[in-house]
């Protein structure tokens, strides 16, 4: 797996919610999702780039990352129902129940549990960029030092 592919991952935000489902908002199971995917990505990216490792963003969330998050959802939903993205939790959450850093690393995760049904990727993206995730994502590699790294990887 690439880097940017792991970013948008990351971006997408797989994990694994601590409980069940239906005791947690939907910005709550997101947040443990995310969480739980940044871990396992973090771990990828440093497997493939070993002078990564502690230069990788915390993969806990701010402020900013809710906020950010909460629009995400908040697009989707617009995009399609909340029902499809309840979906696409529960889909995100099993995927990971068993995930590894080994079935990031294969491509074992299946990229149809990233989207709720009826957002497709450009639709995805646009979202992503609208609640400006990406910048986000992008300012949190800059800081930790981890652009620095993957720049110099690729000189």
């Amino acid at each position: 797996m690439t880097p940017l592919r792991a970013s948008i991952l990351v971006a997408t935000g797989l994990g694994l919610a601590a409980l069940p489902a239906a005791a947690q908002s939907r910005l709550d199971r997101m947040q443990a999702v995310s969480e739980r995917a940044n871990a396992l990505m973090n771990e990828a990216m440093i497997i493939e780039i070993p002078a990564l490792e502690g230069n990788m963003p915390d993969p806990a969330w701010d402020e900013p990352m809710r906020t950010a998050y909460a629009c995400i959802l908040d697009g989707y939903v617009a995009a399609s129902s909340e029902g499809a993205v309840d979906g696409m939790l529960d889909r995100m959450e099993a995927l990971l129940e068993t995930a590894t850093v080994d079935s990031i690393l294969t491509g074992e995760m299946g990229d149809d549990a990233m989207l709720p049904e009826g957002v497709d990727e450009a639709e995805a993206q646009a979202v992503l960029s609208g609640c400006g995730l990406m910048e986000l994502m992008m300012t949190r590699m800059a800081e930790s030092g981890a652009m620095g790294v993957m720049m110099q990887q690729s000189q």
